[in-house]
C-alpha cells in the first residue's frame, strides 16, 4: 500500500499531472451522475449523438481562432436543446438520427481539413488529450461543473419523478418538456467536459460505463448513483496513472477499465443464475 501511495506521489508532482487530474475528477464526477440519469431515462443515444456534434463544434472552433472547448459547448448546448424540444419523437427517427451524426462528423472533417495547424489536432478531438489541458480549461470545467450540480439540486426530484412515474408527475402537473430540455442542456455541459478526457468518440464510456455498472449492482437510486460517481472518479485516476506510466492515451486506459469491470460484472451476473 505505502508503495502505491509513493508511486501516485511521484506521479501528481508535476504540474501538468495535477492540472490533468483536476480535470478528470470534475469530468467524471459529472459523468457518473449524469450519466446514472440518462439511463434512467432511456436517453444513451443522446450522450452518443452529442459526442459526434461535440466534434463539428469544436473543428469549427478552430477555424474561428478560438478554444475548441469553447466550440464544443456552445455546439453540444444547442444540439442538446433541440433534443429536449423534440422529446420522445426523436427517438422514433432513428434513420433520421444516424443520418444527422453522419452529416456532423462529415462537417467536423470538413472543417478540420481547412484548419492550418497541427496534425494531431484531430486525434486530440477524437481521442482527448487531458495531459494538454491548460489552467483556463480546467476553469472553465470548474465554472460549468458547480453550475451543473446547482440545476441539478433544483430539478433532481421532479426530474426523478417524471422519469420513472410519468403519469404521477403529469398528475402534479409537473413541467415534464421543460425539465426534459433543461436535463439535455445538462447532458450537453457534461458530454463537453468528459469530452476533455476521452474525446468525441469515446464520450459513451464514462458516460454510461460507470452507469451501467452500478445499476446492475445495485437497485437503489441513491447508492446506484453514489457507485456511478465512485466508479468514474477511481477509473479515470487510475487511468491517469497507468498512463503516466505506461506511455499510453489516457482515453485507452480509461476505456480498458471500464470494459474490464463491465466484463466482470457480467462474469457475476451470469454466476448468480
Amino acid at each position: 500500500m505505502q508503495a502505491i501511495i509513493a508511486m501516485e506521489a511521484r506521479v501528481f508532482q508535476y504540474d501538468f499531472m495535477q492540472h490533468a487530474l483536476i480535470a478528470v475528477l470534475l469530468a467524471a464526477l459529472i459523468g457518473g451522475i449524469v450519466g446514472y440519469l440518462i439511463l434512467m431515462r432511456r436517453l444513451a443515444f443522446a450522450a452518443h449523438g452529442l459526442g459526434h456534434v461535440s466534434f463539428t463544434g469544436a473543428t469549427l472552433a478552430l477555424l474561428l481562432n478560438i478554444s475548441p472547448m469553447i466550440g464544443q459547448f456552445f455546439a453540444t448546448l444547442s444540439a442538446g436543446f433541440l433534443i429536449g424540444l423534440l422529446g420522445e419523437s426523436l427517438q422514433k427517427r432513428d434513420v433520421a438520427i444516424a443520418m444527422t451524426l453522419s452529416l456532423m462528423l462529415g462537417l467536423g472533417m470538413l472543417f478540420l481539413h481547412y484548419y492550418v495547424g497541427s496534425a494531431n489536432t484531430a486525434t486530440s478531438l477524437l481521442f482527448g488529450d487531458i495531459l494538454g489541458v491548460s489552467p483556463t480549461e480546467i476553469k472553465w470545467m470548474a465554472w460549468l461543473t458547480v453550475i451543473t450540480l446547482i440545476i441539478l439540486g433544483f430539478i433532481l426530484r421532479p426530474l426523478i419523478l417524471c422519469s420513472i412515474a410519468p403519469q404521477l408527475a403529469q398528475a402534479k402537473n409537473l413541467p415534464s418538456k421543460t425539465l426534459g430540455i433543461v436535463f439535455m442542456l445538462l447532458v450537453a455541459t457534461s458530454v463537453t467536459l468528459v469530452n476533455q478526457i476521452v474525446g468525441a468518440l469515446l464520450v459513451f464510456i464514462l458516460l454510461i460505463g460507470p452507469a451501467a455498472i452500478s445499476q446492475s449492482l445495485t437497485r437503489s437510486f441513491w447508492t446506484g448513483m453514489g457507485l456511478s460517481i465512485f466508479i468514474a472518479m477511481t477509473s479515470s485516476a487510475l487511468a491517469l496513472v497507468i498512463s503516466f506510466y505506461s506511455n499510453l492515451p489516457v482515453s485507452v486506459c480509461l476505456t480498458g477499465i471500464i470494459v474490464l469491470l463491465y466484463g466482470l460484472k457480467v462474469l457475476i451476473n451470469k454466476n448468480k443464475i
